[in-house]
This record gives C-alpha cells, sequence and structure tokens, in this order.
C-alpha cells in the first residue's frame, strides 16, 4: 500500500500531539488522524498533517472517519493501478474537467485536500462502469512552484481505460510500465 492503515501498536500521535495517527504517507511525511477531543464520537472527524502544512500543524480532511477509509480505498486503487496498462493521466484542463463532468458520475464523497498539495484545490472523484477517475491537483510538474491538476484514470481492463481516453480531450500521457517487483494489483478484477 502507498499511504497504509496503521496497526494498533503502530497508532501514534501527529506531531502536534493533537492527532491520533491511524494511516501514513508510506514516507513517513504526511498522516491522517482522529483529533483527540472527538474521539469518543460515533464517526469522528480527521485531520491531515503533512509536510506540505509548514504554517500549520494539521488541517481538517474529511468530517467522518468512514469518508476518509472510503477515500483510501479510491486512492489506493488508483495508486495500484495508474501504471501499466490499466492506468493513465493528462493535465486536467478546463476541457478535461467539462468532459470527465458532462460523461461520468461523481463518487459520493466530499473533497478532500491531497496530502502533497492540501494548499491546492481538492481531490475529486468520478466513476463510470469499470473506471474510476481522480482529479487531483498535481503534479509538481513542469514548475515546482505552480502543481498542474492532473486527472488519473484507472480501468478494470485496457479497454475501459481506452474508452476514457476517447471520450476525454485530454494529453494524455504515454502508457508508464509497470514497476519491475509489483504483480497485477487485482487478478481477475
Amino acid at each position: 500500500m502507498h499511504n497504509p492503515l496503521l496497526t494498533p501498536d503502530e497508532l501514534l500521535l501527529d506531531p502536534s500531539g493533537e492527532l491520533l495517527v491511524f494511516r501514513s504517507e508510506n514516507q513517513g511525511c504526511a498522516g491522517w488522524g482522529i483529533p483527540l477531543e472527538t474521539l469518543g464520537h460515533d464517526d469522528p472527524p480527521v485531520g491531515l498533517f503533512s509536510d506540505h502544512l509548514p504554517d500549520v500543524s494539521w488541517t481538517p480532511y474529511l468530517e467522518r472517519v468512514s469518508w476518509a477509509c472510503a477515500e483510501l480505498v479510491l486512492s489506493e486503487t488508483v495508486m495500484a493501478r495508474r501504471y501499466g496498462p490499466y492506468g493513465r493521466e493528462c493535465p486536467a484542463t478546463a476541457a478535461v474537467v467539462a468532459a470527465v463532468e458532462a460523461t461520468c458520475t461523481p463518487v459520493a464523497l466530499p473533497p478532500c485536500p491531497a496530502w502533497y498539495a492540501p494548499a491546492e484545490g481538492p481531490v475529486r472523484w468520478y466513476s463510470a462502469p469499470g473506471k474510476l477517475l481522480c482529479l487531483e491537483p498535481g503534479p509538481d510538474e513542469p514548475d515546482p512552484a505552480e502543481p498542474v491538476p492532473a486527472l488519473v484514470v484507472v480501468g478494470r481492463t485496457e479497454a475501459d481505460v481506452r474508452e476514457v481516453i476517447a471520450a476525454v480531450p485530454g494529453d494524455w500521457r504515454a502508457e508508464e510500465p509497470m514497476p519491475e517487483a509489483e504483480e497485477e494489483p487485482f487478478p481477475g478484477w
């Protein structure tokens, strides 16, 4: 996993001492946690701390931990399939966003900040049969001072990905090879 849940013995406090961290970015530069004063709530809010928040200790992420768990499943699915034949990405220009909004269904999850660019626009999710699309506020190319929003699409099949590429007029990046150590993330999915 890219940003895994922590096991019970790995739970810790964030640097401010205000969040009980239950999920961590795989290199430790960000984490998701529940504010200590809300631990007794049925579905408490979640906060995000990140090296990309230099002037704040943490920021609100989502209003419910159940939503944060749903977002974890979506983001890990995208990370597992975005390379190789099952995923592609392109800059999220106004035309790209309009095409996505016209052809796909928004996932019923509130927008949330991206851990790597929490001060930028929110992450937004869309779906269509066999497809999951993520509008994200990065990557930091070509100018790290000005992140370029991106659309990432993953599909159940290569044909699903090709359908999105045909329907969304974007500057689609060439297929990136799957990292050597990885197997097909979800065989038969």
